[in-house]
């Protein structure tokens, strides 16, 4: 009895007696209609879910047959796994959208219902015509709706939609009609198993009249300006059902006919990379909220176009489930929820989505949406991304995998600037949202994306609980928002603290070692939050978030994994980030930097599967000379993520604009996550037979990195600007270090980053500070704090000096190692660089000293008092650090000691010797003194030079009054070292890049004639392409 009531067919049967009945409905009252609609969609919500229910639970697929009779006699219909999905998926969203079809009038009602039914036929039915049928019976119901909108510019879409499908269903007809002519058959899997004797003239344009059709259907470029018009002015809940459900059922059609196109395969993904790459790149210049959702919607259309026909061609059945499906998951919950949300702000611009920003609520749904559709973790898209990728690697098609991950990123660029525009717009609200019962639909499309995402991570193998340890701890602290921040705060450290050791309980080496440092080092900076008791909306679950994927990172053990928790990171950062009004922009490079890194390390993890056919990390120890290109790819994206000169752009405004307290994260703690995968990424560098000068090559990126971040510092008059540059500075000589590849160099590397943390941490902390007490950020504009600021300056001395490499402090054994570990392994050029970077440093570190703590004291100086407690303690134990580190080194020596040798001494050892026996032979004072002979010499020539005027004659420059001011001179010396080549060039990559979008938009002009030329162009194009010339002048 429930089989029966719950059969497939019911579905149709339903949706045409619905159909009928309310109009009859209507005649007994408008709350009798919107009942019985709501109940029709239930119902066959309801039978498409037990479907798929008892498809997941291994029953066979369910086989529909009409008639009376078997194909190819009568028209059939199967509900198997994948069409199960599909229905259900598309059922469920229509039902949620009934919330806002259900207020209008009863002819609204009838044409949604059967809209929804006709999609359920494209994707259920078995039969060629057939298939015709419901594409007509989708696409005059989709006419009707959207001419029930009495606007002039919704009417004008609606007739080019009109002409546009009428085009694309009369290349169906042809299509089937010439196909029937040839083989008698209409039956889709009698034509399947009959292809081969599908051939000729006649065969192959009826092929390629069906292929048009569908891809017409699917809105490809640039035969889809009506498709793009019909998405802008269409209302909201109409624009979501035909970019979530119609896409959906056309796809579903090209899908099942794909064994049929066997020969066109790579055609179809070609035309799907040209829209996939073309629509997002044209995305960046839309203002219009639906118009852009519209150039997304035909991207994600145009990605699962490209995916499928690659993953039919590899024989990648296995991938084909995880990949079209988490694919068309993420892109119809997210999708359809944005639509519903541009209904429920009712502005057509984006930057006046500011409305959204007085909404925690809202505003974290609209980032869920903006991060599912985006591709990243821990939605459904993330996943499907992920395989499709791998899946692509092991058959070679690196080119096609280059094109997935550049539309990807231009569509993360406009999303994001959609994001941050609705959070941080100047715009004035001038109304606010009505109806908060709008929002529950769109708060339904975000937890179903969450509770698919955890599905879609199972199947592509993260069934690790403890990888969603950090979204965890940022939803209770999401549920806790109503408390004090410093309430909070204390939670977050609580929660961390107790996460984070149960994380690394398990690790051991340099996994331990560095989750160690990550975590006790998150945690002491993040103790200055306390510092801030006012309201930070999202701060406090997005701080336990990242704070947490900090110590997870070194405790993956799959490629997937590693790469889960370094996006978990990214946006939790980018987020922080972004927090602040100012750092919008900066924030937004950041993310695009760092989602560029994640590509180029989600590249080289596909190329180590497809060598290794593992996607385990141990596969990087046994990785063999071939492996090169894997090695290559880490590095590159790593240096990104450190920021290494060339790709620093992002850095100094994402360090110096957020937050002071996020500053601190970013610089001291952050930054070490490059460097961990850096170290990961050194097993495969160890195994090649170019490691040599690949290591070279990298090492002096590092030093270059090095020196150009000091000089950049030393020029700056910003405060926080000129902490960053030197962060990237100290990072060059860690990255310096790695690419040593030598015993010691690793020593280095890890006595490096240790020292960095701390050092780092502290500078930043006493800007916060500074900047707390005093409101400013100019050097110039600071002096004489060290009376009023005594702990701070203190703490900022000892940090100062053991950055600067001085002695006693722990800077001072760091140095030594990296010059001795340099000259041990012929780096003389490096070395001599390092010795150059460390005059440039002094430069800098003593002026921060000079001009802000012992300089001559600025007006209205006396009212200020000491750093409030909650930025001394973190100072503090920094400092302690600092001096643990320096007079008892061996406590970090013995580790690094234990976490190296059982790694690395297989493969490398220093002159024979265990890191005790170098350290015994600890004798740092004669190279490190040269060091210091050799900046202050180059300080008094320089000094010579500018007391003669022969530099200011040569440089041309007019120091005004400061002609004798030393700083001056060098500050002009090192403008003119650091021309803005990087910034000048990936500004020029912005703007041809926007300039590029605004040309090629040009083609969409808003005629109707145009556009169906268009689309006569494209099937002429499809043809041509597709071999047509052969079949009209045969060769024989």
């Amino acid at each position: 009895m429930v089989e029966s009531l719950l059969h497939p067919l019911n579905i149709f049967i339903v949706g045409l007696g619905g159909g009928f009945l309310i109009p009859l409905f209507y005649r007994l009252g408008k709350s009798w209609v919107a009942a019985a609609f709501v109940l029709a969609l239930a119902a066959m919500t309801l039978i498409s879910g037990y479907a798929l229910f008892v498809l997941l639970n291994g029953a066979a697929p369910i086989e529909i047959l009409t008639g009376g009779a078997k194909p190819p006699y009568a028209i059939n219909l199967r509900m198997g796994l994948a069409e199960s999905i599909f229905a259900f998926g598309v059922n469920l969203v229509a039902l949620f959208g009934a919330a806002y079809v259900a207020r209008e009038g009863y002819g609204t009602l009838l044409l949604y219902l059967l809209l929804v039914m006709g999609i359920q036929g494209m994707v259920m039915t078995r039969d060629l015509f057939n298939l015709f049928v419901f594409l007509e019976i989708v696409s005059i119901a989709t006419y009707a709706l959207l001419g029930l909108r009495d606007a002039p510019e919704a009417l004008s879409a609606t007739f080019k939609l009109l002409m546009a499908t009428v085009l694309a269903s009369t290349f169906f007809l042809i299509g089937t009609l010439l196909l029937y002519a040839a083989t008698g058959i209409l039956n889709i899997d009698e034509l399947i198993a009959n292809r081969s004797s599908i051939t000729g003239p006649i065969g192959f344009a009826a092929l390629i009249f069906l292929l048009a059709c569908l891809l017409l259907e699917l809105k490809p470029f640039p035969a889809n300006g009506w498709g793009l018009d019909v998405y802008e002015t269409a209302r909201s809940d109409v624009a979501a059902i035909i970019s979530g459900g119609v896409s959906a059922g056309v796809f579903f059609g090209l899908l099942k006919l794909l064994p049929l196109f066997e020969d066109q395969l790579e055609l179809i993904a070609v035309l799907g990379a040209i829209t996939f790459v073309f629509s997002n790149l044209i995305g960046l210049q839309q203002t219009k909220a639906q118009r852009l959702l519209g150039y997304s919607s035909i991207g994600q259309m145009a990605l699962l176009t490209i995916a499928a026909p690659l993953l039919y061609q590899l024989k990648a059945g296995d991938a084909m489930f995880l990949v079209v499906g988490g694919l068309f998951i993420n892109h119809l919950f997210a999708k359809v929820g944005l639509f519903w949300l541009a209904g429920y702000v009712g502005k057509e611009r984006l930057q006046d989505w500011a409305v959204l920003a007085r909404r925690p609520g809202t505003i974290l749904v609209f980032g869920i949406l903006i991060v599912a559709i985006s591709g990243l973790p821990p939605f459904p898209g993330f996943w499907a991304k992920w395989q499709l990728i791998m899946t692509l690697a092991a058959g070679d098609l690196y080119v096609w995998i280059a094109i997935v991950l550049v539309g990807s990123l231009l569509e993360a660029a406009y999303m994001f600037r959609w994001f941050s525009l609705a959070l941080h717009s100047p715009a004035e609200i001038d109304a606010e949202p009505q109806g908060q019962s709008d929002l529950f639909p769109i708060f339904g499309m975000a937890l179903l994306l969450v509770a698919s995402g955890y599905l879609a991570g199972e199947l592509a193998g993260l069934a690790a609980p403890w990888a969603y340890m950090p979204l965890a701890a940022g939803l209770v602290l999401y549920m806790l928002a109503r408390l004090p921040s410093g309430m909070q705060c204390l939670i977050v450290l609580i929660l961390v603290s107790a996460g984070g050791t149960s994380l690394i309980l398990s690790l051991s080496g340099i996994n331990f070692l560095f989750a160690m440092l990550l975590l006790a080092g998150g945690l002491v900076v993040s103790i200055a939050c306390l510092a801030r008791a006012d309201p930070r909306p999202g701060f406090y679950p997005l701080l336990a978030v990242m704070l947490l994927s900090l110590p997870a990172l070194p405790r993956a053990m799959t490629s997937l994994e590693f790469i889960f928790i370094w996006e978990l990171i990214t946006l939790s950062s980018y987020f922080l980030i972004l927090q602040r009004t100012e750092a919008a922009s900066h924030a937004l490079q950041y993310l695009l930097f760092s989602l560029a890194a994640a590509f180029f390390l989600l590249c080289a993890f596909a190329v180590l599967q497809a060598q290794t056919d593992s996607v385990s990390l141990s596969a990087l120890r046994v990785a063999g000379p071939d492996s090169a290109p894997v090695f290559v790819l880490l590095a590159i994206g790593l240096l990104i993520k450190a920021g290494a000169v060339g790709v620093h752009v992002w850095l100094p405004g994402a360090y110096a604009e957020a937050d002071d307290d996020v500053s601190a994260l970013l610089s001291a703690v952050i930054s070490k996550v490059s460097i961990f995968g850096l170290l990961v990424g050194t097993y495969v560098a160890i195994r090649s037979e170019v490691s040599l000068n690949l290591a070279l090559v990298m090492g002096w990126i590092g030093m270059l990195t090095t020196l150009a971040g000091a000089m950049l510092a030393a020029r700056q008059d910003d405060l926080k600007r000129m902490l960053a540059y030197s962060s990237m500075s100290q990072l060059g000589y860690i990255v310096a270090a790695i690419a040593l590849m030598s015993h010691l160099g690793w020593v280095t590397a890890l006595y490096l980053v240790a020292n960095h943390l701390l050092v780092k941490g502290i500078l930043f902390l006493v800007a916060a500070a500074i900047i707390l007490r005093t409101g400013k950020r100019l050097i110039v504009e600071l002096g004489g704090l060290a009376g009023v600021m005594p702990v701070t300056f203190t703490t900022a001395a000892i940090a100062i000096v053991a950055m600067s490499g001085l002695p006693p402090l722990a800077g001072f054994g760091g140095k030594w190692l990296l010059l001795s570990a340099m000259i041990e392994k012929g780096w003389y050029g490096p070395a001599l660089m390092t010795l150059l970077a460390t005059f440039v440093g002094f430069v800098y570190m003593a002026r921060f000293i000079q001009a802000i703590f012992l300089g001559p004291r600025k007006a209205a100086r006396d009212a200020l008092t000491e750093a409030p407690i909650t930025l001394l303690i973190p100072q503090i134990l920094l400092v302690a650090g600092i001096f643990l580190m320096s007079f008892f080194p061996k406590l970090l020596i013995a580790p690094i000691s234990e976490a190296i040798d059982p790694q690395f001494a297989s493969t490398l050892v220093w002159q024979g010797m265990s890191l005790e026996m170098i350290y015994g032979y600890w004798n740092p004072v004669p190279v490190m003194a040269f060091a210091v002979i050799v900046s202050a010499i180059l300080l008094g020539l320089f000094w010579l030079l500018l007391r003669s005027g022969w530099w200011a004659a040569i440089a041309r420059v007019e120091i005004g009054g400061m002609r004798s001011s030393l700083y001056q001179g060098l500050k002009t010396v090192f403008t003119m070292l650091t021309p803005p080549w990087a910034q000048g060039l990936w500004g020029g990559l912005a703007t041809a890049t926007t300039a590029s979008a605004e040309r090629i938009r040009m083609l969409y002009t808003g005629n109707g004639q145009t556009y169906n030329l268009y689309i006569l162009y494209y099937f002429l194009a499809l043809y041509i392409a597709g071999g047509g010339l052969r079949h009209l002048w045969p060769t024989d």
